[in-house]
């Protein structure tokens, strides 16, 4: 058995990389003396990357208590809740670190339905007047049915460029101080910059960059002072490499590059978000699948996301097949949507089955590590110790 007496009680919104922060602690929705007990099937340790068979995992209050080994002969307590997964495959939540859910249909049922494929926290990039903001609140408050929600303000982008939408686009560095000052004083949890265009753009222009040094900078000191991470659209060349070098915390996408763009972006430090889905699916999918292929190689940390929104809410473990067709494992797949993940917002409470993890955990009926498409419709959804009715998941094909 492997347990530990001591609390282990990190919020969301407390470990930390570096200057960046998270301000709002996220409350677990399972009350202190709730109990959830999964017992059988198996466990995938991310970390280790091996599926082991499962005794028990306790979950009270929200969180993992105690990992029983198979065969260890222990038992739960009568009046607990049991959930038998024999013959089914235990993941951690997953996470989708680029949607947006105030766009494409109601936010509450975009959360809704994001929640029920698996997916137990998301970084919302970019929202309209506080929609996402709000959202979250909702969410965390118990108003609302849905992913954590790690939410941004709005998108801060140069007048007549890709972000020209949603009123926040700016002229110069003091419009651009003021705006991203705005969105902290909203509540938002970082900030969001949009830096060149779309990957056509990246491909005929390669140099060309919409968001300025000035302004990035302005917006950069803005998250500095007020510990928020930015994150920057910038898929073109010359665009990623500036906001990666001036201190961005992640590419919202996967950028443009050659095979020395690649090393400089890994030197930088910076992760990619991946959002291949939607990148490949465009008629430069190709241009993106090969920069991915040299990122990767290069050994750029690459975080799962799939600009839900674009993609259809609910969609998103279709990066999975995405991710695998530019060259990841299975297993490199799944850890971009934990580990790396977690890695990103500095956190060690989500990404993997762990004493003093959250409770989150998405169940496969087979292996995974066999066949990614077993995410797309998960048996099971658990997020803070609480099942999502089975009758609101995606049915079988």
């Amino acid at each position: 058995m492997r347990t530990s007496k001591a609390p282990v009680v990190l919020a969301l919104s407390v470990v930390l990389v570096g200057l960046h922060s998270l301000p709002r602690a996220i409350p677990n929705p399972a009350s202190p003396d709730t109990t959830l007990v999964l017992s059988g099937g198996n466990y995938l340790d991310v970390r280790a990357g091996t599926v082991r068979p499962n005794g028990a995992i306790v979950v009270r209050g929200g969180r993992i208590v105690e990992i029983h080994d198979s065969g260890d002969g222990w038992r739960p307590p009568a009046g607990i809740q049991v959930l038998d997964l024999n013959g089914q495959t235990i993941l951690p939540g997953l996470v989708d670190a680029h949607v947006h859910l105030t766009i494409s249909g109601k936010p509450r049922e975009n959360a809704a339905a994001t929640l029920r494929a698996g997916f137990t926290t998301v970084i919302d990039l970019g929202s309209a007047a506080g929609t996402g903001v709000r959202l979250r609140d909702a969410i965390a408050e118990g108003r609302a049915t849905g992913p954590r929600v790690i939410a941004a303000g709005s998108w801060i982008g140069s007048k007549g460029g890709v972000c020209e939408f949603g009123g926040a686009t700016v002229s110069n560095a003091e419009e651009a101080r003021a705006r991203a000052r705005a969105d902290v004083d909203a509540g938002a949890d970082l900030l969001k910059v949009c830096v060149t265009g779309w990957p056509a753009d990246a491909i005929a222009f390669p140099d060309s960059v919409e968001l300025k040094a000035g302004p990035l900078s302005a917006v950069l000191d803005v998250g500095r002072d007020a510990q928020r991470p930015v994150y920057a659209h910038a898929i073109g060349r010359s665009g990623a490499l500036l906001a990666a070098d001036s201190g961005v915390r992640a590419l919202a996408h996967t950028p443009v590059v050659d095979s020395l763009g690649a090393t400089r972006l890994k030197a930088a430090g910076a992760y990619v978000i991946s959002t291949l889905a939607t990148l490949t699916a465009r008629p430069e999918g190709d241009r993106v699948r090969q920069s991915f292929r040299l990122l990767h190689a290069a050994g750029v940390p690459i975080v799962f996301g799939t600009d839900a929104g674009v993609l259809p809410h609910g969609e998103n473990a279709k990066e999975f097949v995405a991710l695998a067709e530019a060259g990841m494992t299975p297993l490199e797949a799944i850890r971009a949507a934990t580990v790396n993940a977690a890695a990103l917002l500095g956190v060690t409470t989500i990404g993997e089955i762990v004493v003093g993890a959250e409770g989150d955990f998405v169940v496969a009926s087979g292996d995974p590590l066999q066949d990614l498409r077993l995410l797309e419709r998960p048996a099971l959804v658990v997020k803070g110790g609480r099942v999502t009715p089975p009758e609101s998941r995606p049915p079988p094909p």
